[in-house]
């Protein structure tokens, strides 16, 4: 229980909380362990809880009948999942969950977060702020898919993460290569020989899954349809 609450402590939806205020409920969380490869939650189960992961990452994968897929979203430590079809009339995940890595997520369900929000204000402020969190994900998501090339979809990616990491130029992408191409909806190959000739070209630096940002001016105004009125409009 001292380790649950540990982990719920530094989430978003217990900010602004003392530890006393939600101590009795992390008796009620349930940790899971899930090996790479593992399905969390499969496309059509129906959501009761929310989870919060703990280590390890997460893809939102999409399968179509033959089986191909293509990755909506990536879930890192301290992300959520299943706090929009909660309180949902259809609460059916639209989207399949799959551990890319070992990971371990701690399940709150309904009842205890009804019981949360019945307690401590707070906790019903935080969630509404998640839900608009999730929405400004999602208007992100649209904005990235309509960037016309290849080097546009990629150069918004890792201004997003940039933005994300807290203006850092030099961070590390949340996923393999093979998952981040389907995440921008490409193929590994492009992503791979487009990553190269950025390199080439002086505006990043590459180390395995490390990613630098050399020339920021020229990723933000020459390069990215519409990167900095997105970035107005979110101010």
């Amino acid at each position: 229980m001292i380790r649950a609450c540990e982990v719920v402590a530094n989430t978003e939806l217990f900010a602004g909380l003392e530890r006393e205020e939600f101590y009795e409920f992390c008796s009620m969380t349930r940790a899971r362990d899930f090996q790479k490869g593992d399905v969390i939650a499969a496309e059509g189960d129906v959501c009761s809880s929310i989870g919060i992961i703990e280590t390890g990452e997460v893809a939102m994968q999409k399968y179509t009948s033959s089986g191909e897929y293509t990755t909506i979203g990536l879930l890192e430590p301290m992300d959520y999942f299943g706090e929009d079809l909660l309180f949902a009339e259809d609460q059916k995940y639209p989207c399949t969950l799959e551990a890319v890595s070992a990971v371990r997520v701690l399940f709150l369900s309904k009842e205890t977060v009804n019981a949360l929000m019945d307690r401590c204000p707070q906790v019903k402020n935080n969630y509404l702020r998640i839900l608009s969190e999730r929405v400004r994900i999602q208007n992100r998501r649209i904005a990235l898919l309509s960037q016309k090339s290849i080097r546009q979809k990629i150069a918004f990616y890792l201004l997003e993460l940039r933005s994300d990491r807290d203006g850092a130029t030099r961070f590390r992408l949340p996923g393999s290569k093979e998952v981040i191409a389907k995440l921008l909806a490409m193929p590994r190959p492009s992503f791979s020989r487009e990553l190269s000739q950025m390199v080439k070209d002086g505006l990043i630096l590459v180390e395995g899954r490390e990613i630098e940002i050399l020339d920021l001016e020229r990723m933000e105004k020459d390069i990215v349809e519409g990167y900095e009125i997105s970035q107005e409009e979110e101010l």
